[in-house]
């Protein structure tokens, strides 16, 4: 077993303030998109998507959070695109001619979130499993 405990302290450290830098790298990477003209290449790049269409007069675009929760639900699709088509939620050819920057650029974003996310919890499960000294 790992003991977390045995580690140099710039290690430990280190390997603690990871997890939130890559994460919030990627919050950051979503909020900047979500603020910039991308966010409307990126709607208008999705016109027969279903699920957009009723999420946007819902939530609307006029602020960040709302824009951002927008972002992340299509993040989230692009990282699994047939399952998004199997359950109606984006056009199949609307992901087909997406723009490929913008797509790498979600991706990239939605990665780092859910790396960072995972390394956390590694974290953590290696702080629970550690021997009390």
């Amino acid at each position: 077993m790992i003991d977390i405990n045995t580690w140099p302290p710039g290690i430990a450290i280190a390997f603690g303030f990871a997890p939130f830098v890559i994460g919030l790298s990627g919050v950051a990477m979503n909020a900047y998109i979500a603020h910039s003209r991308d966010f409307d290449i990126i709607i208008a790049s999705l016109p027969n998507s279903v699920w957009l269409k009723m999420q946007v007069p819902f939530w609307g675009t006029t602020r960040l959070k709302s824009r951002c929760y927008l972002l992340s639900t299509i993040s989230g699709a692009m990282l699994y695109p047939k399952l998004s088509v199997r359950l109606g939620m984006m056009d199949a050819d609307d992901l087909r001619n997406f723009p490929r920057r913008l797509r790498r650029r979600l991706l990239v974003a939605s990665w780092l979130g859910i790396t960072g996310a995972v390394w956390l919890a590694v974290g953590v499960a290696l702080i629970k499993l550690s021997p009390t000294r």
